[in-house]
């Protein structure tokens, strides 16, 4: 039986302790108006997940736990893209890991996905009756009771965390000794070895491709340990307009009204502006079908205008100054872990496969940067319309 409705008035324990005893088979879909996750059940068993964060998916978890590095991550995709097989027969193939490791990560992954659905104070959901993939899932047949307990632990340690950690901007200095522990979990490691004294906690999610939760985890053990101290956030100076998504009177704005706004913001090649206002009106009408076909057409025209100012597949970025003099001045996190990416060799597309943004933010970051005079691209022949990026549906 396929059914909709929202967290607010029936939970994410509530919902799949349903599917379990009603030993449903579909597609659970849950959406919070920025990320989309699905959760595919047989016979009221979670066979897998999957979710819209990039994060997510399976390379940069993998390097997230320092299974591979970027550097593998980046000739694996391009191997993929040239053979046409999964990541992770790429990866295991290729000798990168292995088949048990592999299959691990992938049970690991599925659960880190579905546990963060708790922490989601609304989104709505939709169960697809009968509908599953049509390409082979490796079947996990999690615990749904045990994931429940799970996810409800995550949320009593995410609310000690925050107590803690108030905000993903504040940096993490070291005091004491990180890595003196010769068991300490490879993504454990990756995440203590990116504490630089200058980092922000944002900034080391990027860094190390790793989801907010986990990098916090890591962090709070050595701030309760007397190992880490974190001091006064980065203050990062956005340009905004004066009508806010919220209205500049103070009066709450409806998704139409913010459709129009981007409208104007785009007019005036305002891109940031613009899909900030999209995804205002997204967020608040995620299921409206008028709303959602607006917000396809403008990222369209974000694209196009992007495509216009030379950022395109083949520009090779490069940078107008040397790393220690960006290092001087504030950048958001994206805008860093861009930066450092960039070594005047490898084109806009082969950073992208590697980063852990969504298409559309690491193009505007390219694009902004481009903008403030910090980056220019080499010149190269712009490709025919089809070659350039795909207008995601």
């Amino acid at each position: 039986m396929s059914m909709t409705g929202n967290l607010e008035t029936m939970n994410l324990a509530e919902l799949l302790q349903w599917l379990a005893n009603g030993q449903q088979t579909g597609t659970l879909i849950i959406d919070n108006g920025e990320i989309v996750k699905k959760i595919y059940l047989r016979d009221g068993k979670i066979l897998s997940s999957s979710s819209s964060d990039p994060t997510g998916l399976l390379g940069h978890f993998l390097v997230s736990k320092g299974v591979i590095t970027e550097e593998t991550l980046a000739q694996a995709i391009a191997v993929q893209e040239e053979q046409g097989k999964m990541l992770g027969e790429v990866l295991v193939e290729g000798g990168a890991t292995d088949q048990e490791t592999l299959d691990h990560m992938l049970k690991l992954k599925a659960e880190d996905n579905i546990c963060e659905l708790f922490a989601w104070e609304s989104g709505s959901f939709e169960f697809l009756d009968g509908e599953l993939p049509d390409y082979e899932m490796v079947p996990m047949k999690f615990n749904v009771t045990g994931l429940v307990m799970e996810g409800m632990r995550r949320i009593d340690q995410t609310r000690a965390i925050k107590e803690v950690i108030p905000s993903l901007q504040s940096v993490p200095v070291s005091v004491g000794p990180l890595l003196n522990d010769d068991k300490l979990d490879p993504g454990w490691r990756e995440v203590l070895e990116a504490v630089d004294d200058d980092r922000t906690i944002d900034d080391i999610c990027l860094h190390t491709h790793s989801s907010e939760f986990f990098v916090s985890q890591v962090l709070y053990q050595r701030i309760v340990e007397g190992k880490i101290k974190l001091v006064r956030p980065r203050v990062i100076v956005e340009a905004t307009s004066d009508d806010g998504p919220g209205g500049g009177n103070g009066a709450p704005a409806s998704a139409g009204t913010m459709i129009e706004t981007a409208k104007r913001h785009l007019g005036e090649r305002d891109f940031e502006g613009g899909v900030r206002y999209m995804r205002a009106a997204s967020s608040l009408e995620p299921h409206n079908r008028d709303i959602t076909s607006a917000v396809k057409e403008l990222e369209y025209e974000v694209r196009a205008g992007i495509q216009e100012d030379g950022v395109i597949p083949e520009a090779v970025p490069t940078l107008e100054a040397s790393m220690d003099d960006l290092r001087s001045m504030i950048f958001s996190p994206e805008e860093g872990f861009i930066l450092s990416r960039i070594s005047g060799s490898a084109d806009i597309a082969s950073i992208m496969k590697i980063s852990p943004l969504p298409e559309l933010d690491s193009l505007l970051v390219f694009w902004k940067l481009s903008n403030a005079g910090h980056i220019r691209f080499e010149e190269t022949t712009p490709p025919p319309a089809e070659t350039r990026f795909d207008i995601q549906d």
